[in-house]
């Protein structure tokens, strides 16, 4: 007997029909029945006229071997694309390979659900199941239950097992958006920090300057918290120049891109943190020697939500943590709560300080990713940034968390049992107390020596603490 017309029409009813009727039914609680109903009839249509098997197995086999499809190209693009909805692979091969289901793969995207994609693909197998076993019985043509079912019993558990893990393990790599969260990052609105600009937020001398420049002006760039200083500073002394001229000598492209410039000569000195080691070995590869000034001193400082009531960790602590080694806010005197640590952008001078000064060496596993829905299905991410969830943790410059970017729902951690106070860091009881540094890139102009001179003066620094950083002597 040959069940050909029934594997035919039932493999493109599981394929092509469920999903759209689960899609339709998607839209609105008031939209299920109909599509429901509609796929109902199908299937009645289906089981009179065409010749079907009486083996359950048989019987179920095209809408198991549909929704085993489909789960497997999930698992394998999911698990391929490090479980990035927003990566090329998953946005280009999942959506070609699952392409009977565009309708609710759309709906979701639409809707952010990404996550949903195999809990509909069991919904719509379920339906589609019992809708069979329904219509069959209205048309009294019996199902034989066989041990065959068993197995696809066991593949099912399997896929939803291994499919369930994997979102597992995307819960701990990924952070889902959270609105009650406030992102705190490193993004400020540079133009209140610009020189000569109309109601800036710079520090003024208050006095006349024992040093100033009206041509040859050096060209400085730097990291985001080193920005008001040395802006500053160029309003200070910078002489003849405008809100508009000032932009060819004073940027800020932040620390990555800054030692780029300074590497590729383009600016006089960066002022910032220390280089990293792929810094150092680009400017080798450029033929120039970076040279490092002390100029102040600050602190790298770990923050928490206001509401963690963990007020004080260990370096240990710190470093077991962001090791994975310590998971758990109970661990460390607080809530039983997984710990979310936070990194910061490969090369930024926040990552360097922590690769280089905090973990002292030690591996440091891979960051988490933030990704979240941004209006029809489109997708944001980033090396995770700070967001202040109650689990978290997240780091940064002390100046810059309570100077620049003040935020009332962050804590400052202390450090084996130092906080990072102006007194701490100036006396280096702190840890974690570093050096700012001015950095140029071999022989530099006469000018540019005149500027740090300038600022390793009695005068220079005490700008430098008017500015806000901590004197370096």
């Amino acid at each position: 007997m040959s069940f050909k017309k029934y594997y035919i029409t039932a493999t493109l009813l599981s394929l092509l029909l469920s999903p759209i009727a689960a899609s339709i039914g998607l839209i609105g609680v008031w939209l299920v029945f109909p599509p429901i109903l509609t796929l109902s009839l199908v299937w009645v249509l289906q089981a009179k006229i065409a010749m079907s098997p009486t083996k359950a197995s048989e019987i179920f086999f095209p809408m198991f071997l549909s929704f085993c499809y489909y789960m497997c190209v999930w698992i394998i693009i999911f698990g391929l694309s490090g479980y990035r909805f927003n990566s090329a692979l998953f946005g280009n091969a999942f959506f070609l390979l699952t392409a009977p289901y565009f309708v609710i793969n759309a709906i979701l995207t639409i809707g952010g659900g990404f996550g949903l994609f195999p809990a509909a693909n069991l919904a719509i197998f379920a339906v589609t199941v019992l809708t069979v076993i329904i219509t069959r019985k209205i048309c009294k043509k019996k199902i034989i239950y066989d041990k065959k079912l068993m197995v696809y019993g066991l593949i099912l558990i399997c896929l939803c097992g291994v499919a369930g893990f994997f979102h597992y393990e995307r819960s701990i790599k990924i952070i889902g958006e959270d609105y009650q969260a406030e992102r705190i990052e490193d993004e400020i609105e540079l133009y209140l920090y610009r020189p000569f600009s109309k109601n800036n937020l710079l520090k003024r001398l208050g006095g006349t300057a024992t040093l100033a420049f009206d041509k040859d002006y050096p060209k400085l760039d730097g990291a985001t918290a080193a920005y008001p200083v040395y802006a500053a500073i160029a309003q200070e002394l910078y002489k003849g120049l405008d809100e508009e001229t000032v932009r060819q000598y004073v940027a800020c492209s932040k620390t990555a891109e800054a030692y780029s410039r300074l590497t590729r000569g383009e600016i006089d000195i960066f002022f910032g943190a220390q280089p990293s080691k792929q810094q150092i070995e680009a400017a080798k590869e450029n033929g120039v020697e970076l040279v490092l000034t002390h100029i102040a001193k600050e602190a790298f400082v770990f923050f928490v939500n206001k509401n963690n009531p963990v007020g004080n960790l260990t370096i240990e602590q710190i470093q077991d943590i962001y090791q994975k080694k310590i998971t758990n806010w109970a661990d460390v005197g607080g809530k039983n709560e997984k710990i979310t640590p936070f990194q910061r952008p490969e090369n930024s001078g926040s990552q360097t300080i922590m690769l280089d000064f905090v973990m002292s060496e030690k591996l440091l596993p891979a960051p988490l990713w933030e990704e979240y829905a941004a209006g029809m299905g489109g997708m944001i991410s980033q090396v995770a940034t700070y967001r202040n969830y109650s689990s978290s943790i997240g780091y940064s410059f002390r100046y810059f968390a309570t100077g620049m970017k003040p935020n009332e729902n962050i804590r400052l951690l202390s450090i084996d049992d130092m906080a990072p106070t102006i007194e701490n860091i100036r006396t280096g009881d702190y840890p974690f107390t570093v050096d700012v540094y001015a950095v140029t890139a071999g022989p530099i102009s006469d000018n540019a020596k005149q500027l740090i001179d300038w600022i390793l003066s009695e005068h220079g620094q005490a700008f430098i603490e008017l500015c806000g950083y901590v004197r370096y002597f």
